[in-house]
């Protein structure tokens, strides 16, 4: 049976961002961004010099403007050289103090990016990695891969039990919105599907932004996940058997089925609400299907209780896809799935708990 399943709200679901290949690029330019301010500190407190007083009685020299800006940006301060003047002060109250806070900013948000974050990131990776079973990786979510995931929310499935791959990370805040788990990388790297522990999907959804993205992600995504369900989108129409020989066991054409369903507005109004119904779950018509049970085994389709009532529109049994003319007749079979038609008010008016 088929049932609109109420879904718990998730109230925190951590977004994981994989660990960038070289971080070395970025610890670089944040050393630049510290030696510059610290060089401009350095140049006003030159220009200031005359204010300083040093202990020692001597004329303050570079080295002892560089030394003094040090000291102070560090918040050291040691005693040995003093503002003296109003001026001196001032700068340092309005100037130094401003970009001693910039460095201290940087020096931490570094620390905690490159060191405390990186910690965390890897360990909760670990865990899902050990605790992840029989989830849904979305790869890409865009229109096709949003879409994808608020329809298996609707249909029952756990957020935290769906896991979204995207290389933008304003896309994933996105995500973590629906309360899923979101994992910044390259869909068709070995390493992010593996830290998405894909040995252990049930299902993979394929839906980047172009269709060779898409055959190489599928190829990838069937290397490591031999027995896992690969549904993938295609933008283009021709390119649909290229996808399905790199390994997907699904292939649509949205853009494709979607300018064949409004030419048949056009021509048959009626039917095509009735197909455009079967795409929003709970408020139309539903087609799903219904895997042939072991009591099942040897009856026809008209002596299966769960079925009565229900319009069957195929039966899928090995390779084979049943006529009309043959459903009555055909005695169901282990690994059979009947393919059910079903109107929303008859799903819904059901007890789910009967």
């Amino acid at each position: 049976m088929c049932y609109r399943v109420p879904v718990p709200v998730v109230p925190f679901v951590p977004r994981l961002v994989l660990p960038e290949a070289d971080p070395v690029k970025r610890l670089l330019i944040r050393c630049l961004w510290i030696f510059g301010l610290l060089a401009l500190s350095c140049l006003l407190l030159w220009f200031q010099r005359d204010g300083l007083s040093d202990n020692r009685g001597t004329e303050l020299s570079l080295l002892d403007v560089m030394y003094f800006t040090i000291v102070t940006v560090t918040t050291v301060g040691y005693g040995d050289i003093v503002p003296v003047t109003d001026e001196a002060r001032a700068m340092i109250t309005f100037g130094i103090n401003p970009m001693r806070i910039a460095i201290w900013l940087i020096l931490l948000s570094t620390a905690y990016e490159l060191v405390i974050r990186r910690s965390v990131e890897r360990f909760a990776l670990e865990r899902i990695k050990r605790v992840m079973k029989e989830h849904t990786i979305v790869c890409g979510f865009g229109v096709k891969g949003r879409a994808a995931a608020n329809e298996l929310i609707e249909r029952g499935v756990s957020p935290n039990k769906i896991i979204v791959i995207d290389t933008d990370s304003t896309i994933l805040d996105s995500a973590a919105s629906l309360g899923v788990i979101g994992l910044r990388g390259d869909a068709s790297s070995e390493s992010t599907l593996r830290a998405a522990s894909i040995e252990t999907a049930s299902h993979i959804i394929v839906v980047p932004n172009s269709d060779q993205a898409c055959v190489l992600i599928c190829l990838t995504a069937r290397d490591l996940a031999p027995k896992a369900h690969i549904v993938a989108a295609a933008r283009e129409d021709e390119n649909v058997r290229l996808i399905y020989r790199s390994g997907a066991d699904t292939v649509l054409a949205p853009a494709a089925a979607g300018g064949r369903l409004l030419a048949a507005v056009t021509r048959s109004p009626s039917s095509a609400r009735i197909l455009s119904e079967l795409f929003e779950h709970g408020k139309g018509a539903d087609i799903y299907d219904y895997p042939v049970l072991p009591e099942d085994v040897g009856k026809t389709i008209d002596q299966v209780e769960d079925l009565f009532g229900k319009l069957i529109l195929a039966i899928i049994s090995g390779e084979q896809r049943l006529s009309t003319v043959e459903l009555k007749s055909h005695k169901l079979k282990e690994g059979d799935v009947a393919i059910v038609y079903e109107p929303a008010a008859i799903r819904l008016d059901e007890d789910p708990t009967g």
